[in-house]
């Protein structure tokens, strides 16, 4: 198998690293983990956002059916959930998956990621379980070149997400998806500004108001070091994009600071402010991180008139 450091040999290839995935599959089940984690790193390497599945998507049933839950949660997100958009089992067996393996840091962002693309597909997000998207809590990092958050900004899995009615699923995903690797879809950041006001807007959101604006604080600084910049990791990413970036995460923050402003308005309440998380390139930014909490509770009681037997006799005259 060509070496890590050759992405160009294995995208040229990548009809034959998909044609291992049944024999990496194979072997796993069997105790033998090491094809497939050669199988994975040359996918991530290839800098594919989906494997050519044509080539084994007759026999993808036969493979996973007999994969173990990990084999499964580490391929599906080099799957391209688009084209077996009508197949339901498969969806079904993810979840299954999903729901059983063991936790770590390269399982979470594979679950995630699969997520994602799975909820972008009407025919299959329907299987999605809270459960399987209490995994975005873990919010794991996703690499820079990642379709999985540009179609999870998509208008149907922002309004699936916030049909959970968990506020801390719902800032999570928002966490995730935002990135200053990738825009947002149009109807989908328009829900979220929506969603911005009508579910973070309550005095007791705060807290998870400024985790909102720290992030997008760190977005709009990486933005302020220019394309050129990001256009280093992620090569033709475009003029017309960047502004479009620039755009859309400028207003998410503009409505969450507007909400601070608003909420303090309304209340009496004394008020915490938060440092702002500084950029070497934008130190121009005025932030207005603050977030309204409630007093501590405080007793007043009268105090008590001295006793008589403790004001003291008057002296004696001799």
């Amino acid at each position: 198998m060509a070496k890590a450091e050759d992405p160009t040999e294995l995208h040229n290839k990548r009809k034959i690293v998909a044609t291992l995935l049944p024999y990496a599959t194979r072997q796993e089940r069997d105790g033998k983990p090491e094809m497939l984690n050669a199988f994975l790193e040359a996918a991530r390497t290839s800098r594919m956002t989906s494997l050519p599945w044509r080539p084994v998507l007759y026999c993808l049933h036969t493979v996973l059916y007999k994969a173990t839950p990990r084999a499964i949660v580490l391929v599906s997100p080099h799957i391209e959930w688009r084209v077996i958009r009508d197949n339901e089992d498969l969806a079904q067996l993810w979840v299954a998956a999903a729901s059983t393996v063991q936790y770590t840091e390269e399982v979470a962002r594979c679950v995630v990621a699969a997520l994602l693309l799975i909820a972008s597909n009407d025919m299959q997000s329907q299987y999605l379980t809270v459960d399987v998207w209490s995994w975005l809590t873990k919010r794991p990092s996703l690499p820079p070149s990642c379709l999985s958050r540009s179609r999870g900004s998509l208008w149907r899995v922002v309004k699936a997400v916030r049909g959970l009615g968990d506020i801390e699923i719902l800032k999570s995903y928002l966490l995730i998806t935002w990135s200053e690797w990738n825009a947002l879809w149009s109807v989908g950041f328009d829900e979220m500004c929506v969603l911005l006001r009508e579910d973070f807007g309550g005095v007791g959101m705060g807290h998870h108001r400024v985790d909102l604006i720290r992030r997008l604080d760190q977005i709009l600084g990486q933005l302020d070091q220019g394309l050129e910049s990001l256009e280093r990791r992620l090569p033709n990413l475009g003029q017309p994009l960047f502004q479009l970036m620039k755009d859309q995460y400028g207003k998410l923050n503009e409505i969450l600071l507007e909400i601070n402003d608003e909420v303090i308005a309304r209340t009496s309440y004394p008020i915490i402010m938060l440092p702002r998380i500084q950029t070497q390139v934008d130190v121009h930014r005025i932030s207005r991180n603050i977030y309204v909490c409630a007093p501590f509770a405080m007793s007043i009681a009268p105090l008590p008139e001295p006793s008589a037997s403790l004001i003291p006799p008057p002296p004696l005259h001799l």
